[in-house]
């Protein structure tokens, strides 16, 4: 059946590729736009979702994007408003994996099946569940935007399925164990900032980042306004993770002292920075983390990450009796659920504790039942007794049958 006009048509070209072309609306204006296929069948649906697209007023590209250089596009819009680390991360995540395997599908016609057949062939690889993870969320913040531009209908990748990212369980450490490690740690150089890692559960940028104007001798106060970040071969200061982030912590003694012990100077990148090295320069976070293991090898402790002081410092609170909101206010987490579910950890050790406590007050209230109230043998000789003045016990059955009305 011949098409109307505007319709327009499906050939088959020399090369054998069938050419689906139609009139419709592009950012420069009404344009002939053409779609190639395999098959006349796929021209034919080509067609069709170009007339679809177009009578929704959605706007087609003259040529086929492939999704590759789309992403190349998507992150130098990305980087002005991703963080530094972020951005970073979403590029490898790209450039490794994204590009690779799915840069050269058309970005108008990507389907569940493609995005699909690449995360399977990525398991069969064994790259990790939570690496997929990651490719997964960069690719649907990708089409959302290509979404938002009217490029793409719908967001792929949101509809794909991927396995279950299972974290490791984390075990933080004890008070003890904590005592131990800062006892271990201090002779060490670093040993300042471990102390603010312990005591406030600090992020390691955080502490990194903090400078002297920070520090408020005379009123005893810490403020957590920026953290250090490695970007661009060079330092800087950057804001911090989340607006809770932003806080004043107390000066506590411990605290006033490493830090009085430093010595100030003024030179090097970041001249206001509280911890620098011998040679004025900020401090490597690597540096500071073999550090960390080096130290806890040397005390016998269970080997922990050097972000699970965080994580320790949560739970110690949590077990002398400090509320969640407050642990959230000192940690700046921005929601109480992340202080709870994430930070706050309760081992075997608590779990008896508190179960102890909860048997012996079942078992207190149990003798003190049996204690307060007489027995069912008393209490039906006293309703006897008050009932036929007599101290004989009647059953039940009995007094139905003395009185007339039962």
């Amino acid at each position: 059946m011949k098409r109307r006009r505007g319709e327009g048509t499906v050939c088959k070209r020399k090369d054998g590729r069938y050419e689906a072309a139609a009139y419709v609306h592009t950012p420069t204006g009404i344009r002939r736009v053409r779609r190639y296929a395999a098959t006349r069948t796929e021209a034919e649906a080509l067609l069709v979702e170009l007339r679809n697209k177009n009578r929704s007023g959605l706007l087609s590209n003259t040529k086929e994007q492939k999704l590759g250089n789309y992403l190349d596009y998507w992150l130098t819009i990305a980087k002005s408003k991703l963080r530094p680390n972020t951005y970073s991360g979403y590029e490898s995540i790209v450039r490794l994996y994204l590009k690779p395997g799915l840069g050269n599908k058309c970005l108008a016609r990507l389907s569940v099946a493609d995005v699909q057949s690449h995360i399977q062939s990525q398991l069969k690889l064994g790259v990790s569940t939570r690496t997929i993870q990651k490719q997964r969320l960069v690719l649907s913040t990708a089409l959302k935007r290509a979404e938002h531009e009217e490029i793409i209908s719908r967001n792929v990748a949101r509809l794909v399925e991927i396995p279950q990212y299972k974290p490791k369980e984390i075990v933080p450490w004890n008070a003890n164990q904590l005592r131990i490690f800062l006892e271990y740690a201090s002779n060490d150089p670093l040993y300042p900032i471990f102390v603010l890692l312990s005591l406030y559960g600090l992020r390691t940028s955080e502490a990194l980042g903090l400078s002297w104007q920070n520090v408020d001798f005379d009123n005893k106060v810490i403020q957590i306004r920026q953290q250090l970040q490695y970007h661009d071969k060079s330092f800087h200061y950057s804001d911090l993770k989340t607006q809770a982030g932003r806080r004043d912590l107390p000066l506590l003694d411990i605290a006033q002292k490493v830090l009085e012990n430093i010595q100030r100077t003024n030179s090097g990148p970041l001249p206001d920075l509280i911890f620098k090295t011998i040679n004025d320069n900020p401090i490597d976070r690597r540096n500071l983390l073999r550090s960390f293991k080096r130290i806890s090898k040397e005390a016998g402790l269970p080997l922990i990450r050097m972000h699970d002081l965080r994580h320790t410092a949560a739970t110690i609170l949590k077990d002398i009796g400090v509320q969640a909101r407050d642990t959230q206010l000192i940690l700046g987490h921005a929601h109480i659920t992340t202080t709870q579910q994430i930070y706050q950890h309760s081992g075997i050790a608590e779990r008896v504790l508190i179960l102890e406590r909860y048997e012996q007050e079942l078992v207190s209230i149990s003798a003190s039942s049996r204690q307060l109230q007489p027995s069912s043998d008393i209490l039906e000789q006293e309703t006897s007794k008050n009932n036929f003045g007599s101290s004989r016990l009647i059953q039940a059955t009995n007094l139905r049958l003395m009185s007339p009305a039962l």
